[in-house]
């Protein structure tokens, strides 16, 4: 089978990455190759990782895939998948899938996607934090000296919800292109937009693809009962199924 994890971010994802990868002959990447995607308009790179995985799962070579190896979880993971005699459960976690569900499933039928859905405002709370750039004191007040000297922008976060300059909030050029963007005064507000904007979204998908695409409330990763039923609608065997304490990072619960 090929999962495709989903959700807005600070949603579990790390938590079921570690329940699919805790299975038999699986492997599921956290953001594989984000370098190459965005928003939207980029179907290609993400139709050639099923297509990949396709290949891999029918008795391929193992490292016959397009992975972005400067991250480390990432090239982690590929060196795991390519020490794998066989592979049987295949996939990626990200929020940027969510717009690519139907071009998937027209390369493959195997794909099951889970979206996670985490409390709103703990959501939120978590991509504040998420998305500053916090400093000690001292290199700061450096940094703010050297701005005012030079006339350069002083960033203490980034904004990936708003459409901005620069001058306000860190550009970065590989996770900027992958939100969608709203109008808003602040960035909690445009936070909040996204947050809303993604489960709608979401729930159409699922009314309309029940077979294919499940929205999971987060907290309930920690069932074991769940787990079971999850793991299998991504076609884990029953009696092969490894339960898992899925809160690897408890913190996340608050963070």
């Amino acid at each position: 089978m090929i999962i495709i994890g989903l959700g807005t971010g600070r949603s579990g994802t790390a938590s079921l990455a570690k329940l699919l990868n805790a299975q038999r002959d699986a492997i599921c990447f956290h953001e594989m190759n984000p370098s190459c995607m965005r928003w939207s308009g980029t179907p290609r790179p993400a139709v050639n990782m099923v297509e990949e995985f396709e290949a891999i799962l029918d008795g391929g070579p193992t490292d016959r895939l397009t992975v972005d190896l400067s991250r480390r979880v990432a090239a982690e993971a590929y060196a795991q998948l390519t020490a794998m005699p066989k592979a049987r459960l295949l996939g990626d976690i990200s929020f940027y899938y969510l717009n690519y569900v139907d071009d998937l499933l027209a390369v493959s039928d195997r794909g099951r996607f889970i979206c996670l859905k985490r409390d709103k405002q703990q959501t939120v709370e978590s991509w504040m934090r998420k998305s500053g750039l916090p400093r000690w004191p001292s290199k700061a007040l450096g940094e703010r000296i050297s701005a005012a000297v030079t006339r350069q922008p002083y960033h203490d976060s980034r904004n990936f919800w708003m459409d901005h300059d620069g001058t306000t909030w860190a550009p970065d050029p590989v996770w900027d292109k992958l939100f969608p963007k709203f109008q808003a005064d602040n960035k909690r507000s445009a936070i909040e937009q996204y947050w809303d904007f993604y489960y709608q979204e979401a729930e159409k998908i699922a009314a309309r693809l029940p077979e294919y695409v499940r929205i999971v409330r987060t907290e309930d990763l920690d069932d074991r009962s769940f787990q079971s039923e999850l793991l299998t609608f991504c076609g884990v065997p029953t009696n092969e199924q490894v339960p898992t304490d899925a809160h690897i990072h408890k913190s996340q619960q608050a963070s």
